[in-house]
């Protein structure tokens, strides 16, 4: 079970963004695959990303595509590492860090600031 979900709130923690919240759009698991069988043999926990709505916007030139065409800058949305940002509990509203407890023998995550249940 993952810490962070999509349509979680989280606070970015480190980087330009400091301080900021935001929605996750998407979370970036890479998995490393067989060549040959093109089944997946593990993922990498060091290389979790997240994509954050309205932040971490960054700048890409390109290029003209034809004779008249002109050159753009497009925004896109880079991604943040898993690492650098918390989940923020809805209860308490506080960026925090999430723990697991069996609940009904389901798996649930919860605040470990005031230790309510998120899912």
């Amino acid at each position: 079970m993952q810490r962070i979900k999509k349509d979680d709130e989280v606070e970015v923690i480190s980087g330009n963004d400091r301080g900021e919240r935001g929605e996750v759009e998407d979370v970036i698991q890479p998995w490393y695959i067989d060549r040959k069988t093109k089944k997946r043999l593990y993922r990498d926990k060091n290389q979790d990303l997240v994509r954050v709505s309205g932040l971490n916007i960054r700048k890409k030139h390109k290029k003209k595509a034809g004779p008249n065409a002109q050159g753009e800058v497009v925004e896109i949305r880079a991604p943040i590492h898993i690492s650098n940002v918390m989940l923020v509990c809805p209860t308490c509203n506080e960026a925090t860090r999430v723990g697991f407890r069996e609940v009904d023998n389901k798996k649930v995550r919860f605040c470990k600031y005031c230790n309510a249940d998120i899912d």
